[in-house]
């Protein structure tokens, strides 16, 4: 059985501990190392066979490169490698990519084929988002369900913890409690980038915060071409392994804690509209979890393993 040694970076965040508590775990994985993030690359040992880099972007911005140059192999959680060129980059993110050679050759974690996984070096995991989104949106428009110039609405809502933590005036119980906030609205969103990389629409995107410690809850509305049925989209096949359909609209504690997403489609005919609904753990299936099943398809293993 082939083994691996891997270490987190950013062990002490939210996504970090929990793809330490998974890998601990996983069968294939013999050692996980969990260095100060402020030791830098010398925090990662010369015989790490795969890191996890679950820090802020521009740190793994700066830590992806050399990385990949000794030949680690890298999933990084955070959204230094996910919008496919420098502009975009930048316009997301705010910051120049100190390596922007990497960002068209970074393997987009969700919605890749196996065998382009398995030959990554480097694979930017999806945004907690952008998961919640493209696990509805990439079946329809893989099926090529989705009316031309489409433009899709979309509210999501998410757990605190989303926004890490660090303690910020707007995570604070006061803030939070008994409320919902909404925050970079409309198209100001980085991962909204991720989404129309993804598939052929405009997205109008509303996130907010909820008063919940984890979990995430994404519903929106996409045109179809005409002719769709419902029988279409009941037919549409899972995305991953850990894509499940879901009769009725969903909620949060169906997926708590588990690396699943359930996704709901449901067709208003008389505007050829479908309703999605999707609920994940943002901290699981929205990184963490997801994360592993990347490195699981890297090493050319089945995605379930180490998180059924």
């Amino acid at each position: 059985m082939a083994t691996y040694r891997v270490c987190i970076v950013g062990a002490s965040g939210y996504s970090g501990a929990e793809a330490a508590q998974l890998l601990r775990r996983h069968p294939n994985v013999v050692r996980v190392d969990t260095p100060e993030s402020s030791a830098g690359l010398a925090g990662v040992a010369a015989d790490i066979d795969a890191v996890v880099l679950a820090t802020p972007a521009e740190v793994a911005a700066e830590m992806a490169a050399p990385l990949v140059g000794r030949g680690v192999r890298v999933v990084d959680i955070s959204g230094a490698h996910r919008a496919g060129n420098a502009d975009a980059h930048r316009a997301a993110y705010g910051f120049d990519h100190p390596h922007p050679e990497l960002l068209a050759r970074a393997v987009y974690g969700l919605g890749a084929s196996l065998q382009d996984l398995a030959h990554a070096s480097l694979v930017a995991n999806p945004g907690c988002y952008a998961n919640g989104m493209l696990s509805a949106l990439l079946p329809l428009a893989r099926a090529g369900l989705l009316a031309s110039d489409a433009v899709a609405a979309v509210t999501g809502i998410s757990g605190v913890s989303g926004a890490g933590k660090k303690p910020t005036d707007r995570t604070h119980f006061m803030a939070v409690a008994e409320n919902l906030m909404p925050y970079k609205t409309l198209r100001a969103h980085q991962h909204v980038v991720e989404v129309e990389r993804a598939v052929p629409v405009r997205l109008l995107f509303v996130p907010l915060v909820a008063p919940l410690r984890r979990g995430m809850l994404i519903s929106g509305t996409v045109p179809l071409r005409d002719g769709v049925t419902q029988a279409d989209l009941d037919a549409l096949p899972p995305l991953d392994a850990f894509w499940r359909r879901s009769k009725s609209a969903p909620d949060v504690h169906e997926v708590a804690l588990t690396p699943w997403i359930a996704v709901h489609y449901a067709l208003d005919a008389p505007s050829q509209r479908v309703l999605f609904v999707t609920a994940l753990d943002n901290l699981s299936r929205g990184a963490a979890s997801h994360a592993v099943a990347n490195l699981n398809a890297m090493w050319q293993l089945p995605e379930t393993t180490g998180l059924e």
